[in-house]
């Protein structure tokens, strides 16, 4: 009888980092459990804190698009290529490349295909490319 005493008395004595005290029923047990919970979500957030810097910073409207100097020049780069080649206009795309901007057009006519490339900035064509000319 007297080791049966002695069993259970052991067992309340745990040691407080002991990994028994996650497998108890107690209230001291569930805070302890608790803890460790929440231990474990701190470590998760903190694992993923360098991931949260990853983004990409903000850009402002205007810089996904033509600048406003750009956009008046639109109209001079299309009369031009209208002059040059009378077709129809398949494709119209803005392209930034450093300090400058261009707008490339792909025209069509009966089975030619010409892409211009046209200054933004000055709205004057800087070339073309017969798309199919060299096949």
């Amino acid at each position: 009888m007297r080791s049966r005493l002695h069993w259970k008395r052991g067992e309340d004595r745990l040691h407080p980092l002991s990994p028994r005290h996650l497998f108890l029923r107690t209230a001291q047990r569930r805070r302890y459990r608790c803890m460790l919970v929440a231990l474990l979500i701190f470590l998760v957030c903190a694992g993923m804190a360098p991931l949260t810097q990853a983004v990409a910073p903000y850009r402002a409207e205007d810089d996904y698009g033509p600048s406003p100097q750009a956009l008046q020049h639109r109209k001079d780069c299309r009369r031009q290529i209208g002059q040059v080649m009378a077709g129809k206009i398949e494709s119209e795309d803005f392209v930034a490349r450093s300090d400058r901007e261009y707008f490339r057009y792909v025209v069509r006519k009966d089975l030619r295909e010409v892409m211009f490339i046209c200054d933004a900035r000055s709205g004057e064509i800087r070339r073309q490319i017969d798309l199919w000319g060299d096949l």
